[in-house]
């Protein structure tokens, strides 16, 4: 008689543990059933974009090019400037060197003038490139 309880028992305990682990499963296996009867739903298209007046096309790219060009010239502008104060600069450290022995000394004038020449070239280097 034990026997049979033994083996009731484990069988009780097998269905038992089969219903479980089908329960903790049947949500993914519905959830994957749900998704594939689930129809696919396109995004909704954009809505056209208000069309203007070519008239008014025309007038707003004008005033663009114009500010790209004034934005230009400005530009320009400043980098001519930098051209030049990097002439001067190298001009004036030129003299500097001629006038003195920097096989003795080397003038800590100098090396500030040679630094700010090498950050205006950097910035003339990066102004050029278009950043």
């Amino acid at each position: 008689m034990p026997e049979t309880r033994r083996r009731f028992v484990m069988a009780v305990a097998a269905a038992a543990s089969s219903l479980a682990v089908d329960a903790l499963l049947a949500p993914s296996r519905s959830h994957l059933i749900m998704a594939a009867q689930r129809p696919i739903i396109p995004p909704p298209k954009p809505a056209p974009a208000e069309t203007q007046n070519p008239a008014q096309q025309d007038a707003s790219s004008r005033d663009a090019n114009a500010a790209k060009r004034a934005i230009l010239l400005k530009n320009e502008k400043e980098f001519r400037e930098g051209v030049e104060r990097l002439y001067q600069l190298t001009t004036d450290l030129r003299d500097e060197v001629q006038k003195t022995m920097t096989t003795d000394v080397l003038s800590v004038r100098m090396v500030k003038k040679t630094e700010e020449i090498e950050k205006l070239a950097k910035a003339l280097k990066t102004k050029a490139k278009g950043g």
